[in-house]
């Protein structure tokens, strides 16, 4: 009996029943091939009852569809992973509730699949009832009848948007800590001499000078604060985690923040606004401080990126996933969108007189807290910057009189 290459599962169908890869066969003549049809291997009255116990129970979405990609079947788990009732999806086509961008990697692989009968993996997006997008793992086999043709396709795809972002979260800790070892290094470097440098300026300063030297000084004195500033920059990079946490209102706290600018945006013709949720409170566990610093760093972005007015909106959104969004958007410049990926990277800023530390140190900390930083932008279009933080139960929550 010819052996599947994937899980060395005994099968003599032209798939393994196991783990979905195709299973090639060698026969002698074609009537020699113990082939059945998928669908007379499912629907019969002994083993129609243990397979859809198997599919009800499963947490994996399985579906059928036809050459044309239209639902024929879709287990019970669609309505818990992605909110729709499969009875729903018979009739439909495939792409229904596809991610936009991932529309053509769906339409792509049932192309290959008809054109080479072969197994696909591949992994795309749906967007769940809800609104949330939901990242599939997905492994499909065409359904392939006796004569060689193809009626249909079967599809298993897994919900891996955590373990994805796990993995995310994973690496940019490695790099963090990385950066944050070397940041330590070289500012322990630079500071030693750079104390001595600015002590003698200061002596130096001190005594009567003609006004051209006095302009040298001054600018000497203006570029070495401008280092200092850089080194503290760096040893925020290279700070421990956070020991301790508070249990903060995200509300209150970027309200705090918002009234600090109010005189600049004032000045600027910007108008703020604010959509937070009906609930209160909504809490999240972390350092005061820090998440202050990056809120403070992202609106200033924004409102330097408005040189001539507009409109900055903060809004709150939960999630399904017990997660808070918080999303400060801005009508402003906006970034080009090939410069997006290097966001966050050290060294590296769209600002004229930036140092390009500003954004590591704010994904630094937000991954400190177990959440994730993400910026999307268009070129004169604006820019907006979405934080996910883990929300704290309310349970615990008291309000003091």
């Amino acid at each position: 009996m010819p052996v599947c290459p994937s899980c060395n599962y005994k099968e003599d169908y032209n798939f393994c029943r196991m783990c979905g890869t195709q299973v090639r066969h060698t026969f002698a003549n074609q009537e020699d091939q113990p082939f059945y049809p998928l669908k007379d291997r499912i629907i019969t009255d002994d083993n129609e009852p243990k397979h859809q116990a198997i599919l009800s129970h499963t947490h994996d979405l399985v579906c059928a569809i036809t050459e044309d990609g239209i639902y024929e079947y879709a287990s019970p788990s669609y309505a818990k992973t992605l909110g729709v009732y499969p009875d729903e999806l018979i009739g439909q086509h495939v792409l229904i509730n596809a991610y936009p961008e991932d529309k053509h990697i769906i339409s792509t692989t049932l192309a290959n699949m008809s054109k080479t009968k072969d197994a696909s993996t591949f992994e795309y997006r749906k967007f769940h009832v809800n609104g949330t997008i939901v990242l599939l793992e997905c492994k499909g086999a065409p359904i392939i009848t006796s004569t060689g043709e193809i009626e249909g396709f079967v599809f298993v795809s897994r919900d891996v948007t955590e373990k994805r972002q796990a993995e995310k979260k994973i690496r940019n800790s490695e790099k963090l800590s990385v950066i944050g070892h070397l940041a330590a290094s070289i500012a322990h470097e630079v500071r030693n001499p750079l104390t001595t440098i600015k002590g003698f300026v200061q002596l130096f300063s001190e005594t009567q000078q003609p006004k051209k030297t006095m302009i040298y000084r001054d600018l000497i004195q203006h570029e070495l604060s401008q280092i200092e500033h850089i080194i503290t920059e760096f040893m925020s990079l290279a700070k421990q985690e956070y020991v301790y946490t508070d249990n903060l209102v995200i509300t209150d706290l970027l309200d705090e923040v918002l009234k600090q600018f109010e005189p600049v945006t004032g000045v600027k013709n910007i108008r703020i606004f604010r959509h937070y949720p009906k609930e209160h409170p909504l809490l999240v566990s972390g350092q005061k401080t820090q998440l202050t610093q990056v809120f403070i760093h992202i609106i200033q972005n924004a409102i330097d990126s408005m040189e001539s007015g507009g409109k900055l909106a903060v809004s709150i959104e939960k999630s399904a996933r017990e997660t808070l969004c918080i999303v400060i958007k801005d009508n402003g410049c906006g970034i080009d969108s090939k410069r997006i990926p290097h966001i966050g990277e050290p060294f590296y800023t769209t600002r004229e007189r930036g140092i390009g530390l500003g954004l590591t140190i704010c994904n630094k900390i937000i991954n400190e807290h177990n959440g994730f930083f993400h910026v999307s932008s268009e070129k004169n279009d604006g820019t907006s910057i979405t934080i996910t933080l883990p929300m704290k139960t309310t349970e615990l929550y008291v309000v003091e009189a």
